[in-house]
């Protein structure tokens, strides 16, 4: 891929009117303020007659960080979101409730204000790896569909955006520079296929992302559970590799954000028969991580194949807080994608549970092993488990926390806190 941009400056460089040195996937100026990096499209783009993954009107109001992505549209019904799904608006008895445990970090893990991460393995102990099943906090309150539905809006803007730059907030930059796997290929090209369809040819993309995602489930030992209703079963365990697993969960991902919310019956009745196939393969990911990077001994095994061969011990950390921190936060995303899915369609849904995840801005998108160093050294990075971040309220600012982290606060807390504690921020 080339490390700069053919043209035009990033988003954030030309609003600042500031020069940008165009790198790819972020320009230096981003990186050194930690700030999001996208690049507009080419004029190639623009004026073809292509349809995106999201319509003109939806891509204009999925806002950026600085803009409190989900919080702004809650309660907006006549946002264009408002009716992607569903055309009621009511809150929900359980959606995305924030969650609890009786998990309690051990205090080399725990970081005050001011206090950055000094352990060496401080995203890979046990215990960072505990997922939290309690729903009993006061502060959990139900989020309405419409913010719901601005999720999913934002999902599918992180999808474009890996197949336009190359990453998003759970795929990080360096995670396929070394090795693509051919279902990675596959589904991003479909995916591509997918936004670049016209009017004339949807059915045949349609088509071919349904036969690639059962391709896939077949290819890694799933089953027909139930002929007749095409659902499918995770068909037992495998001697599969980390770094497979969590490829094929990008792969599978792809075809069921498209065809979960794509609107067209077939594709949504085929996408319904995967979930539980998703759903298995995104705990058996998570769990082979936790028996497997929490093992100091010969962690860094997991790295030979994937990432970059590191030649120091801050470039390996680097590395494997890139893998790992990958498959928390796609954990996340997958778990989230059918329980929002199946809320908006029969009005609840299991609690997915919670886990760890780093919300600091700036770490995501170093450029180096020496700047991710910089940053964790330097400040809190911010690693907690989410019925944690109500903590963020009281000593960070909004401009703390990356894109990844705020979509989580969006989700979890009431829209008032929220914008009580970015108004308050802003008056500082």
């Amino acid at each position: 891929m080339p490390t700069h941009a053919e043209s035009n400056a990033c988003s954030a460089c030309s609003r600042s009117k500031r020069k940008c040195g165009r790198q790819i996937p972020s320009c230096i100026r981003c990186v050194d303020r930690g700030k999001s990096c996208v690049y507009p499209p080419s004029r190639v783009r623009a004026a073809s007659s292509s349809l995106p993954l999201l319509s003109d009107p939806l891509r204009d109001s999925v806002p950026r960080v600085d803009d409190g992505l989900l919080a702004r549209v809650a309660g907006n019904t006549s946002s264009p979101t408002a009716n992607l799904i569903l055309a009621d608006d009511l809150m929900l008895d359980l959606a995305f409730p924030l969650m609890d445990s009786d998990f309690a970090a051990p205090s080399p893990l725990i970081q005050t204000a001011s206090a950055p991460a000094t352990r060496a393995d401080w995203f890979l102990a046990p215990e960072t790896w505990r997922i939290s099943h309690r729903v009993d906090i006061p502060a959990a309150i139900p989020i309405g569909k419409a913010a719901m539905k601005k999720y999913v809006v934002v999902l599918q803007s992180w999808f474009e955006r890996w197949v336009t730059t190359g990453s998003n907030p759970f795929i990080h930059s360096c995670l396929y520079s070394v090795k693509s796997p051919a279902c990675v290929q596959v589904a991003y090209a479909t995916l591509a296929s997918y936004i670049h369809r016209t009017p004339a040819n949807t059915d045949t993309v349609l088509q071919i992302v349904e036969d690639r995602s059962t391709d896939l489930l077949r290819e890694n030992g799933a089953i027909l559970d139930r002929v007749g209703a095409e659902k499918w079963a995770d068909g037992g365990e495998q001697d599969v590799d980390l770094f497979t697993q969590l490829t094929r969960l990008h792969a599978l991902m792809v075809y069921q954000i498209i065809g979960l919310f794509n609107g067209d019956i077939r594709s949504r009745y085929v996408a319904e028969g995967h979930m539980a196939v998703q759903d298995s393969w995104a705990g058996k990911l998570f769990h082979s991580a936790a028996t497997a990077l929490s093992n100091t001994h010969d962690v860094a095994t997991h790295l030979v194949g994937c990432l970059p061969t590191p030649s120091t011990y801050p470039q390996q950390q680097w590395y494997l807080w890139i893998l790992s921190e990958s498959i928390r936060r796609t954990w996340f995303v997958a778990v989230s994608l059918s329980a929002v899915f199946s809320v908006l369609q029969q009005g609840w849904s299991p609690c997915p549970g919670s886990i760890m995840y780093t919300n600091r801005s700036g770490l995501w998108n170093a450029a180096s092993a020496t700047e991710w160093e910089k940053q964790c050294l330097g400040r809190n990075v911010e690693f907690l488990h989410r019925f944690e971040c109500a903590s963020l309220f009281d000593h960070a600012e909004p401009a703390d926390i990356d894109e990844f982290g705020t979509v989580m606060l969006d989700m979890t807390f009431s829209r008032e806190l929220l914008e009580k504690w970015r108004d308050r921020s802003g008056r500082l």
